[in-house]
């Protein structure tokens, strides 16, 4: 029979007293049918997502999975709320509770009921939140997300409000928005994003990171700004010189994935005679070259390339270097056809190894625009929205978040929200970002346990392994579960880290990790 949404009560302080600090978000999991797993056309068991060692196995991630979280309050027909649930059939919805800074430690306690139409209260469950007196840090480690403007306009529509919607969710999961500007003016469209002033309650945001300005912006991104050129970089400086000072890294985007291009080492001979020059990093993606050897300031490699020692030389030569996207073994993939638990993984990974800031190369990828794609797509129906020249498909790739509204040929599969939907994947992501704000406490009173800790969930990854070996962590997230449990019986009641003190205290932990 249709079952009436699980009606959470409102978790009640030690006291009994309505904690209205705590607020509650519920989704519809919106699944989606997976016939076909990413892969490569000539090597089947390998995709850009894993190696062929570390492939998740076929019988977890073939026919129906969730991906898509839609608010209950939005639900559509398509995706009811309350639930339908069919004989043998699951249907499942995600609660997010959040628990601000300033909520009372303690048990606070509520319940979960599940209603049907026809047969009333089928069950309920007795809810219990225990807050700790201690406060988890904002964004620990760095994860900078891009996305295509014109592309999110086209398939949502009101451009300027879906895109400021969009940087406050990201902001919400702990993830910054990597905006690429190419003028002044699209500098002041983003400014409330850019200068953090979108992140407070006067506009609307009512979640962690108040008032907390994202750590990086790009510089025409993806080679935007084109061949270095001395009428170009009066465009450039421009640009730099209208963005707001809180933000650390200005990375001119020279180029992507060609390391033999000459762009970035001609875009770096030309900043270097710039007024700008020790604002401006000029930097380019590229995974197959020593770092020593690329003549740029900034160098981003494939997480699943990265190779610690290359880092570290990169580092004492004051080079840069982050890392962007990733695949299994050696850290988790964003494909749909993978365990939640890697993107989880990625947070501790990005806590325990020097990884710079971690860039993901696309959120909103609906449009399969690359060399060899195949055009756009519905993501509520179809998970495979990646296709390149090289034979490459893939599920999710690139693609976090869902379009709240579609026009067009798409417009059937419409919520009717103006705006961008989360997926589990960006939930999973954000819960192994803030366990990173748990090692970061735990580690601080007790360094030598939190650090078995994490080597117990993370066993190995990075250059730790290799591309021949399964997977170190658990698919299952009771481990995650069990290790951030342990974590948390470390940390002391009061503990609190400023963004300094995260970074000394993961600094340290990568550094205990190598000596290992």
């Amino acid at each position: 029979a249709p079952a009436r949404e699980p009606a959470a009560a409102q978790p009640q302080a030690p006291g009994g007293a309505p904690a209205d600090a705590i607020s509650i978000a519920r989704f519809v999991e919106h699944y989606v049918e997976i016939r076909q797993r990413s892969r490569n056309d000539q090597r089947p068991l390998e995709s850009l997502g894993w190696s062929p060692a570390a492939r998740p196995p076929d019988d977890r991630h073939l026919g129906f999975l969730p991906d898509a979280l839609i608010p209950v309050e939005l639900a559509p027909p398509w995706a009811p709320y309350p639930l339908e649930v069919g004989a043998r059939e699951t249907r499942a919805v995600w609660v997010d509770l959040h628990v601000p800074e300033g909520a009372a430690p303690g048990l606070h306690e509520g319940k979960v009921v599940v209603r049907s139409a026809s047969h009333g209260e089928l069950a309920s469950l007795d809810l219990r939140l225990d807050v700790a007196p201690a406060t988890l840090p904002y964004g620990p480690v760095d994860f900078i997300a891009f996305y295509e403007i014109d592309r999110v306009a086209e398939r949502i529509g009101d451009g300027p409000a879906v895109e400021q919607q969009l940087w406050q969710l990201l902001h919400e999961h702990h993830v910054d928005g990597f905006a690429s500007v190419r003028s002044p003016a699209e500098v002041e469209r983003l400014r409330p994003a850019i200068d953090g002033s979108l992140y407070t309650k006067e506009r609307g945001y009512r979640g962690p990171g108040q008032g907390v300005p994202p750590a990086a912006v790009a510089l025409g991104a993806y080679g935007g700004f084109g061949d270095p050129k001395e009428e170009t970089l009066r465009r450039v400086e421009a640009v730099t010189d209208s963005l707001p000072p809180a933000v650390d890294d200005v990375m001119l985007y020279a180029i992507d994935e060609q390391c033999e291009s000459p762009r970035g080492p001609g875009w770096r001979r030309l900043v270097r005679g710039s007024r700008l020059s020790s604002r401006i990093l000029v930097g380019h993606s590229c995974g197959e070259v020593h770092p020593l050897q690329q003549d740029v300031d900034l160098v981003l490699t494939p997480a699943n390339r990265f190779d610690s020692a290359w880092a570290r030389a990169a580092r004492e030569a004051g080079k840069r270097l982050w890392v962007y996207n990733g695949a299994l073994p050696r850290t988790g993939t964003f494909m749909i056809d993978a365990p939640l638990t890697g993107l989880m993984a990625d947070g501790w990974i990005a806590a325990t190894h020097e990884v710079g800031r971690w860039f993901l190369w696309e959120t909103a990828f609906w449009h399969d625009g690359n060399r060899g794609g195949k055009g756009p797509v519905d993501p509520f129906t179809v998970a495979e929205n990646f296709h390149n020249r090289d034979g490459d498909a893939c599920l999710g790739d690139g693609m976090l978040l869902y379009p709240g509204t579609q026009r067009g040929r798409f417009a059937a599969r419409s919520v009717g929200f103006a705006g961008v939907l989360p997926s589990m994947r960006l939930k999973s992501l954000r819960r192994g970002i803030q366990d990173a704000g748990y090692i970061a406490l735990a580690r601080s009173a007790s360094p030598g346990a939190a650090d078995a800790i994490v080597k117990g969930v993370i066993p190995a990854a990075l250059d730790e392994t290799l591309d021949v070996s399964p997977t170190a962590w658990s698919s299952e997230g009771a481990a995650f579960f069990e290790g951030r449990a342990a974590l948390r019986a470390l940390i002391p009641a009061g503990a609190s880290l400023d963004a300094a003190g995260v970074r000394r205290a993961l600094s340290e932990a990568a550094a205990a990790r190598r000596a290992l």
